[in-house]
């Protein structure tokens, strides 16, 4: 099944929402879902683990210096 087109997603999600968009906002907000489909693959992409970065400390013992 071929993947519906970015207006047709859209209008399916605002429709099931019960959002009407203002025919005069409706290139802006449709410009920010398209720009939110990009991030949200980015979110969902798979990541090296060497991607993340480790989070290292060094524990001091109380009162005293570093």
């Amino acid at each position: 099944m071929p993947e519906p087109s970015l207006e047709t997603e859209f209008d399916t999600l605002m429709a099931r929402a019960g959002i009407t968009v203002p025919d005069a906002l409706r290139p802006t907000v449709l410009a920010a879902f398209a720009d939110m489909r990009t991030q949200l693959a980015l979110l969902h992409a798979a990541l090296p683990h060497t991607a993340e970065p480790a989070h290292v400390f060094a524990a001091r013992k109380p009162g005293r210096a570093a």
